[in-house]
């Protein structure tokens, strides 16, 4: 091949059309008027920053160079940090950046919307969510509010909080799945992810919008947690799938420094253990909670998956500009 034919043979152009991209814009201009129209202020915080989230299952870039930076998973703990200097109730749409995520729904770095309100409960930031996406999709979004609990009891026929290893292995087998191997060293957590991707998920959404809710102690990540009537201490928090698609995560936020530096050290312990690679702390942030953070509910939409439902499209590449694998 030539020389003038192998530069014919590389791909220039964008993934996305000009016409979707105009209707992306759009959108984003819909986004904007929401939160103006609500009284909420629009910021902008850095990408790169010298530490990172520590959550287990997230992986992260990291610069080369000492000190290291870091691509921010999500503008999460700037965010914290503005709400903790009085800025009250904000929202920042933001690129994000997270390892390995590639797919049809997934691209390494993609657009979000994440906004905090001072003052409000995660029950009522979930409506709000709502009012977003019926603005967005041009559609009244009600969601069935759906515990995790109720979730595996419906799609898996398993209680999550007090099933047995055995029981979670006759849900699969009831269902057609086969178990999976080292599944005797699983974790109760390990099972609950298994589940979640055999038997649980796909149903979220699939039919009507649904809000997946209360999560066990140990997946709160940054949320306040609470016991229920049953007795489970479990998360203030939520996600939204719509069409099977997982839109959003948000949780009523937790306060309590000293509580996030104890479960940043536990999701450290876990990585080193699973030799994962370990970001530096972010001490600004926890300086932040022990300050004083007002008592919020925030949450992070995820704009490339929105979109997509809105302009009819299957593909997140097909609302995007480049893509990770064509940038």
């Amino acid at each position: 091949m030539s020389s003038e034919n192998q530069v014919r043979a590389v791909r220039f152009e964008p993934n996305c059309s000009l016409e979707t991209w105009k209707a992306r814009l759009a959108l984003t201009e819909k986004v904007r008027a929401f939160f103006k129209a609500r009284g909420v202020m629009e910021v902008s915080t850095p990408v790169l920053s010298r530490a990172s989230g520590t959550d287990a299952h997230l992986d992260y870039f990291e610069t080369v160079g000492k000190p290291a930076r870091y691509l921010m998973t999500s503008p999460e703990f700037h965010l914290k940090r503005l709400l903790a200097s009085g800025f009250g109730d904000i929202f920042e749409i933001a690129h994000a950046f997270r390892q390995d995520e590639v797919g049809r729904k997934h691209n390494s770095e993609f657009e979000l919307v994440e906004w905090y309100r001072v003052g409000m409960p995660y029950e009522e930031l979930m409506c709000e969510v709502e009012d977003l996406a019926s603005e967005i999709l041009g559609d009244s979004v009600k969601a069935e509010r759906l515990t995790f609990r109720e979730a595996y009891l419906r799609y898996a026929q398993v209680d999550p909080f007090t099933g047995s290893p055995d029981d979670f292995r006759l849900a699969l087998k009831k269902n057609d799945v086969p178990d999976v191997e080292g599944s005797d060293s699983f974790t109760r957590e390990d099972w609950w992810d298994y589940l979640m991707v055999t038997l649980v998920e796909s149903h979220l959404g699939k039919e009507s919008p649904q809000f997946l809710m209360d999560y066990p102690e140990s997946c709160a990540a940054l949320a306040q947690t609470y016991v229920n009537a049953k007795g489970d201490r479990v998360a203030k928090r939520f996600e939204l799938y719509i069409r099977n698609m997982e839109l959003c995560n948000g949780y009523e936020e937790l306060t309590d420094a000293a509580e996030q530096r104890r479960r940043f050290e536990a999701d450290i312990a876990w990585r080193k253990a699973q030799n994962k690679p370990v970001p530096a702390m972010d001490e600004r942030f926890l300086a932040a909670l022990d300050h004083g953070m007002p008592a919020a509910s925030g949450v992070a939409m995820g704009l490339d998956r929105l979109f997509m439902l809105a302009l009819g499209k299957s593909k997140i590449e097909d609302v995007v500009l480049f893509m990770d694998d064509n940038s």
